[in-house]
């Protein structure tokens, strides 16, 4: 039997700790299926918690935890915890902090320390993460790359595993990881076996499509606030940086820095993300032809936008239609 210790805390998201453990679950359900109810357990999956006391989440849910050396597991996870903005996400260690030399001694043994979303934090900020490479949610990148610029994020991954380090993107991505997690203690059979069980897609390797290019990280600069309004109402015209400037009464050179400044980022190159974004919205929403949609955000040439939408999304608009389309409107529970 294979023991998985889940390092939580009181602040830990209460969907992930259940999700784990009952996915560790179905996976003795499925093993001992498949060896006619003779084997014993697969997995052993258990909350541990700083002080060995029961946690006692958000939700007003307590939960007992294991008085077990969890130093000893075969796997380590450290599960997402509630953190919303910087400030949070910078603290989102400190109930963590009677694990982190355990875990440093976890990690030198050799043995697998997993974490998604904003579990990556609390990863990082033990220190093991520097130099490494690793994902998290994409929507909190500009945050771990402020907080934690010795890793290397690849947001282009879902899941990333440098030597005994596995990380995952956002919270629905806590299934990949534990996917990941039995092919690397069970084999890559009965992953597969449980991935088919479960309806996941185990080849789900990219968080790239699913990102919402318009979304930047938040500022209070206020002219910048009016300049991507502006860009946002005009995604087909021409773009000019002069004539950018001028209607913002700034330089050049000062429109360029305050926009660096606020978004990490250029004019042309936030108008290029918001172009994208809408037309993957045309996509997904509508039947419009490649060549109409590319009309209404500024683009002549297909060929080229093309490139374009491939550099952001990893699909060309074709392919992007036939995996997100939703005929139409977004219909989560089709009636047969």
């Amino acid at each position: 039997m294979k023991h998985i210790a889940v390092l939580a805390t009181n602040n830990s998201i209460s969907s992930d700790l259940f999700g784990v453990l009952d996915f560790f679950e179905y996976c003795n359900v499925l093993w001992q299926y498949q060896q006619q109810h003779q084997a014993t357990p697969l997995l052993h999956c258990y909350l541990v918690s700083p002080d060995g006391t029961p946690l006692q989440l958000k939700q007003g849910v307590s939960l007992p935890v294991q008085p077990h050396r969890w130093q000893e597991a075969d796997a380590i996870i450290l599960p997402p915890a509630y953190a919303y903005n910087r400030a949070q996400l910078t603290a989102i260690a400190a109930p963590s902090r009677p694990y982190l030399a355990g875990l440093l001694a976890v990690a030198q043994s050799g043995k697998l320390i997993a974490a998604n979303c904003t579990g990556t934090f609390i990863l990082a900020a033990s220190g093991l993460l520097a130099h490494k490479r690793a994902t998290t949610s994409w929507f909190f990148k500009d945050a771990f790359q402020s907080l934690y610029p010795d890793v290397h994020l690849q947001l282009n991954k879902l899941l990333v595993q440098d030597d005994n380090l596995l990380t995952a993107g956002a919270t629905t991505s806590n299934i990949n990881l534990c996917l990941a997690i039995t092919e690397r203690l069970v084999g890559e059979q009965f992953a597969r076996q449980i991935a088919k069980v479960m309806l996941t897609d185990p080849n789900r390797s990219s968080q790239i499509p699913y990102m919402d290019l318009s979304i930047g990280q938040p500022h209070n600069d206020q002219v910048v606030k009016q300049i991507q309004a502006q860009l946002s109402k005009q995604l087909a015209e021409p773009f000019s940086l002069d004539l950018l400037a001028q209607q913002f009464y700034l330089t050049k050179r000062t429109l360029l820095r305050r926009f660096k400044l606020a978004l990490n980022d250029t004019p042309l190159n936030y108008l290029q993300r918001l172009r994208v974004e809408h037309a993957k919205r045309l996509l997904e929403t509508t039947d419009q032809a490649i060549e109409q949609i590319v009309a209404q955000v500024g683009y002549e040439d297909v060929s080229s936008f093309r490139k374009l939408f491939v550099s952001y999304t990893e699909f060309t608009p074709g392919q992007y239609r036939q995996k997100f389309s939703q005929e139409g409107h977004f219909n989560c529970c089709p009636v047969s």
